[in-house]
């Protein structure tokens, strides 16, 4: 095992991802098979770090495991917090009972159905209606 740093070339190929890096006696890499788990997909940046397993016997087969670049990841979470995050400060965590999105614009596709309160402290701009569902009109 070794550590390898990633240069940021992904090839995506039969649903399949394959990075390029160097290690750390400037061993090049090209096209290594990174292994991510089910139901996550990333795509990791120049400077990225991970876990390089050559095959015993097999010098041109090896697995690449993560390819977190440090400068990028979110800091002081506490024991137990999640952190989805990409390169552009785009955060969304689960800490304790909150789920909180951190990102200048949020986007929802499709229908977004809430049952309980929300509490705001800004505006809100709808470029459709806003339907009363009660029909007191607000009140």
């Amino acid at each position: 095992m070794r550590r390898i740093e990633l240069d940021g070339r992904v090839v995506e190929r039969g649903g399949q991802q394959f990075v390029s890096g160097r290690g750390a006696k400037a061993d090049a890499w090209t096209e290594i098979h990174r292994i991510e788990p089910h139901g996550f997909a990333s795509s990791p940046i120049k400077g990225g770090q991970g876990l390089l397993l050559p095959m015993p016997g097999n010098p041109d087969m090896a697995y690449v495991l993560g390819g977190e670049n440090p400068g990028h990841r979110p800091a002081g979470l506490p024991a137990g917090g999640t952190a989805l995050y990409d390169s552009h400060g785009n955060i969304i965590s689960l800490v304790g009972s909150k789920v909180r999105f951190v990102a200048p614009l949020f986007e929802f596709v499709g229908k977004v159905s809430i049952d309980g309160s929300i509490e705001m402290t800004g505006g809100i701009t709808a470029a459709g209606s806003i339907v009363d569902g009660d029909g007191n009109n607000g009140a």
